[in-house]
């Protein structure tokens, strides 16, 4: 099946227990949990080492992350890319978070992540 095919229903069902489980990590600075849905490729770019200096900065500048709102999801045939404002306990500033969900080999990954 195409990415292009799915509903907004079907990604947001695919993609929200995945970045769940990423954001829960980020509040717990627990690497193992942040990555689980990770593609091989963006887990050998997000290191524990750069997870844990990454958190120590967001924590600074923004606190912990609290609720997220979808405001968008974009299609290509093996991925879907949604986008949400995250909220941060610490700061009123709007956060864009973005996760790239791909298709590979029958199943889905994060395959790229974003906290802006």
């Amino acid at each position: 099946m195409s990415c292009l095919e799915l509903s907004d229903a079907e990604a947001v069902k695919i993609a929200e227990p995945m970045m769940e489980d990423v954001m829960l990590g980020v509040s717990r600075r627990d690497y193992q949990l942040h990555c689980t849905h990770f593609s091989v490729n963006l887990k050998s770019r997000i290191t524990p080492e750069v997870f844990l200096t990454d958190c120590d900065q967001r924590e600074t500048d923004w606190g912990l992350p609290g609720s997220r709102e979808l405001t968008a999801i974009f299609r290509k045939h093996k991925s879907f890319t949604l986008v949400w404002v995250q909220q941060y306990t610490r700061t009123d500033e709007q956060v864009v978070a973005m996760a790239t969900i791909a298709l590979k080999g029958g199943r889905y990954f994060v395959d790229y992540f974003l906290l802006h």
